[in-house]
């Protein structure tokens, strides 16, 4: 994961945002990393702590721009940068902000759209806003089954019945990739097994200009899948 030649090639070769356009908006791509990066990924992210992950959880409350969610995440640990340093190449010069994040029993979240608008201030002191436009999910869970919980709902899917969102059961090693803004969900955990993945909502791309929109998405959700 330190050799950014072969990991920037690794990634490259995925195309992840062209993939998503081809398919319409959202993609799987699965057997996304090498089987021992995928393994070495899991360790280090079993390796955390519990004192180390950082629980978040609020009722849904639109005033304060929050929706019912749960679950905990992690953007520093060790081995965890050379990580998040990886999955930044799936865009690389973008602002990016991947990190961990672990699902227990009762995690979850409702639907949401990801929308968010940050300002950045730059090198040269100019201040733009900047908007998320590509949400990235790498799954670390093996012989995950749907009755677990901890399953992406994709609620814009135009191929589903309505009221039959789209299902997608965590798959190892594999990236759901969608782009922003997209409503979807996680169902609630029912087992006591965490759920690991990276991610999302990660990349954050240049919108000078950009105003805020009517979705729903909560500025505590930088790492929810």
């Amino acid at each position: 994961m330190n050799n950014y030649r072969l990991a920037s090639a690794c990634i490259a070769k995925h195309d992840v945002e062209g993939a998503v356009e081809r398919a319409g908006g959202l993609v799987r791509i699965e057997n996304f990393l090498p089987e021992f990066v995928a393994e070495g990924i899991l360790a280090t992210i079993e390796a955390v702590s519990d004192e180390q992950w950082n629980e978040t959880s609020a009722r849904e409350d639109y005033t304060h721009n929050n929706i019912d969610h749960s679950f905990s995440s992690v953007k520093q640990a060790r081995g965890l940068d050379a990580v998040t340093r990886l999955f930044s190449l799936v865009r690389p010069g973008a602002l990016n902000s991947f990190s961990a994040a672990r699902y227990c029993r009762s995690d979850h979240i409702a639907p949401h759209d990801d929308r968010a608008y940050t300002q950045v201030r730059l090198d040269n002191g100019r201040v733009i806003t900047t908007s998320r436009t590509l949400a990235v999910i790498y799954y670390l869970t093996k012989d995950w089954r749907e009755e677990y919980g901890g399953v992406l709902l994709d609620l814009e899917d135009p191929a589903s019945p309505p009221g039959q969102p789209t299902r997608y059961v965590p798959v190892w090693n594999s990236v759901v990739a969608f782009r922003v803004p997209r409503y979807h969900a996680v169902t609630p955990m029912a087992v006591d097994r965490p759920r690991y993945s990276v991610g999302k909502p990660a990349v954050r791309s240049g919108a000078e200009g950009a105003r805020p929109g009517s979705g729903r998405a909560s500025s505590g959700l930088g790492s929810c899948l």
